[in-house]
């Protein structure tokens, strides 16, 4: 537990003024750890096609791996491990000129409506995430070695998909359960 300066107990973490619950506390949490590991994909995408492109431009030897590790791995981890946080900050796509001019209610109202269609979205998600990640466990699936890819399972990145699956379900039912609106961003870019 975390204390102020006089030494009292901090207030755990608020929505719209309500205390968090546990879920949403954990949640958050695990969505914060994936929002680091995708942020590091990102900075390891960069440094690699910098490299890359150095070794083939001025080496005249390109390293060959790095394009099979960005495209299995690097991509993937960034782009699906990113999805809960995108969601709990109101990052995804929303007409927002439509949506501020609604009442409260209406607002409201297309939130869920549009929770429920990312659940059942995010269900198809992780069930076919399951499916290719336990098909590619069953075959042994490994290239071989030599190739350009790195020669290790393949399930090891298709597991990427229903991990973000599973966030992004677990983001989307918290945020059911509690009626809790996305955070939006201001024109600064700062969470309002």
């Amino acid at each position: 537990m975390t204390t102020t300066d006089a030494g009292t107990p901090a207030e755990p973490e608020t929505v719209a003024g309500q205390r968090k619950t546990l879920p949403e506390r954990v949640v958050s949490a695990v969505e914060r750890v994936g929002l680091t590991i995708a942020a590091g994909a990102l900075l390891t995408m960069t440094v690699l096609m910098v490299v890359e492109t150095a070794m083939r431009y001025f080496v005249g030897s390109p390293l060959g791996w790095s394009f099979g590790f960005i495209q299995d791995y690097l991509l993937p981890g960034y782009f699906f491990l990113a999805l809960a946080y995108t969601v709990r900050s109101g990052a995804h796509v929303t007409i927002d000129v439509v949506y501020q001019r609604c009442p409260a209610g209406v607002r409201t109202a297309m939130t869920v409506i549009a929770r429920v269609l990312m659940l059942g979205f995010s269900a198809l998600l992780l069930w076919a995430g399951l499916l290719t990640t336990h098909e590619a466990w069953s075959a042994h699936d490994i290239p071989p070695p030599g190739g350009s890819e790195f020669s290790i399972p393949t399930w090891t990145w298709h597991v990427l998909v229903p991990i973000g699956a599973v966030l992004l379900t677990a983001r989307l039912l918290v945020d059911l359960v509690t009626r809790r609106e996305p955070d939006r961003t201001d024109e600064t870019g700062e969470i309002a």
